[in-house]
């Protein structure tokens, strides 16, 4: 007899390895997944700037980034969308993370964000968009006529903008020219990851949450049709079809607990990442369970020899898989004593 019915990812057939740099963008379950790879040693750039629900904007982003180096494409569109809230500045395309009280004190991080997010994406491998809703907003013009698409609406009156779903065939075609771009850009071919976020947008409504999330995952099966270098990951069916219990939510029920996301981390880790690289986070795990650790008596002699142990663990480590794990040793050596 089945008491549940588990769900086999397909995997990859160009794996990922730790000399991978990894971009993650889109809801906040990019996030989740972003910080699994940084605690796990992947050079990894989570979205830079901030949350992004709507795929439309996340391309958006990315294709006035890779337009121009230093940041001034991405400026010149951000220009005219700057808002002042309760006296911080904040700007419409943007997550309301990246905010100041100086308008003029922010466009210089922006900026700055913009570079840095041009640099990594040049020598990156890989890109992980993870889709959140397609609900989007539209800013009106002063006639209502003029309807420009927007990230984040930073808590303004609901008359000045337009909400709808997106356009599927419209989103086709936004998509197709993206990817055929970030083809061509950087040092190598992006390998890129669509999933779809196992959040339920409650405050759309459960029917139109189901609405929302059937135009994204028919984008990214699309998507995965037309291009052999994108490639979809169910991290939406874990939730919803594989573990389907309320047990695996926070208390808010919509989103996924640290069990829940421990489990979608592992079936991507077992589908996605190369043999050496799974045993990479083998033995990684013990390391980072022994760095936790946080003893009464530090200067106790069996202290000292357990992090004189540990210390050479990080060192096979760190040569046998050729990664850089000198923060660690350090962080040994100066909060230790007698080292």
């Amino acid at each position: 007899m089945k008491f549940r019915t588990e769900l086999h990812p397909i995997s990859l057939q160009k794996k990922i390895n730790l000399s991978n740099k990894i971009v993650t963008m889109g809801s906040c379950f990019s996030e989740n997944i972003g910080q699994k790879l940084l605690q796990n040693k992947f050079e990894t750039l989570i979205n830079p700037f901030g949350v992004i629900f709507n795929p439309l904007s996340v391309i958006q982003l990315l294709e006035w980034i890779i337009e121009e180096k230093n940041g001034d494409v991405l400026m010149d569109n951000l220009e005219n969308f700057y808002i002042q809230h309760d006296e911080v500045w904040y700007n419409y395309h943007l997550h309301s993370k990246i905010a100041s009280q100086d308008k003029e004190e922010l466009k210089p991080i922006v900026k700055l964000k913009a570079k840095q997010t041009f640099e990594f994406l040049e020598k990156a491998d890989t890109i992980i968009l993870t889709f959140g809703t397609a609900f989007m907003y539209e800013l009106l013009g002063e006639n209502g006529n003029n309807k420009i698409p927007i990230s984040n609406c930073h808590k303004q009156p609901k008359n000045l903008f337009n909400k709808k779903l997106i356009d599927l065939e419209i989103a086709k075609v936004k998509f197709e020219h993206f990817i055929k771009k970030i083809n061509l850009f950087g040092e190598k071919e992006k390998q890129i990851i669509i999933t779809v976020s196992p959040v339920r947008h409650l405050k759309e409504g459960l029917v139109e949450n189901s609405v929302s999330k059937s135009i994204l995952r028919v984008l990214a099966h699309f998507l995965t049709e037309k291009f052999e270098n994108v490639n979809y990951f169910p991290s939406y069916e874990l939730v919803l079809d594989d573990l389907r219990d309320y047990r695996f939510y926070e208390s808010d029920l919509l989103h996924p607990n640290a069990q829940a996301i421990e489990y979608i981390w592992r079936k991507f880790s077992e589908n996605y990442f190369d043999d050496k690289t799974q045993l990479f986070l083998k033995k990684w795990q013990k390391i980072a369970s022994s760095l936790a650790h946080r003893p009464f008596f530090p200067n106790r002699k069996s202290h000292q020899d357990f992090i004189q142990k540990l210390i050479s663990d990080i060192e096979k480590v760190e040569k046998e898989f050729k990664i850089e794990l000198k923060e660690e040793i350090e962080f040994l050596k100066n909060n230790n004593l007698k080292l």
